[in-house]
């Protein structure tokens, strides 16, 4: 009763604060959110986090934003020791003066050489450094006609088994013959060596 003897009034439940309502409302936003049929996918940018639903294929869609086109890019992989067209060494065809020899024909080579000094460069269509060291070659056979001769032997294939015999282990290994006689090795791209030999016994 109030003072007046009458019934006191019915008093409303007081209204907790709208702060302390904002946890549980973002709980039921995100649960209804997840309950959500479409697939979902995130993306990151920066320190964001942005849920993601998607659409077509190619096409994602944050949501409030209209959807945005994803393009794809295919790279190819590059060779790891990929070399320019530009450093490419010469092709090591035959020219006029330098020969290509084989092992059925190596002894025959030998004889048909007489007592000119013979260079014979042990090689193969991989090696590097035979290629860079070919152009020299051609040179020394230039400065040298005459009184050298330089021929070559790739050491794979048909020619593996005698390569082996002459024991070549390096590439390029230069071998000297004169009489028919191993005079000097020369094992790597050296051209200083490969003059001094040349120097003294042509």
């Amino acid at each position: 009763k109030n003072s007046l003897g009458g019934p006191s009034p019915t008093r409303l439940p007081m209204m907790p604060p709208l702060a302390s309502l904002l946890p549980l409302l973002a709980l039921a936003a995100i649960l209804g959110y997840l309950a959500t049929p479409s697939r979902l996918s995130i993306g990151v940018t920066s320190r964001h986090v942005t849920p993601m639903v998607a659409t077509t294929p190619g096409r994602v869609a944050v949501r409030g934003i209209s959807p945005l086109t994803v393009s794809t890019r295919t790279f190819k992989r590059r060779p790891a020791f990929a070399v320019r067209a530009a450093d490419a060494a010469p092709d090591s065809a035959d020219s006029g003066l330098i020969r290509e020899v084989n092992a059925p024909e190596w002894d025959a080579m030998l004889r048909g050489v007489g007592n000119k000094l013979l260079m014979v460069d042990f090689y193969t269509d991989w090696c590097g450094p035979c290629k860079m060291i070919y152009p020299y070659l051609e040179e020394l056979a230039s400065e040298y006609e005459g009184k050298l001769e330089i021929v070559k032997m790739n050491c794979a294939g048909e020619n593996r088994e005698l390569v082996n015999s002459l024991g070549v282990r390096v590439l390029p290994t230069f071998i000297f013959y004169k009489n028919e006689k191993n005079i000097a090795t020369v094992k790597g791209a050296k051209r200083g060596d490969l003059k001094e030999i040349i120097e003294e016994n042509s």
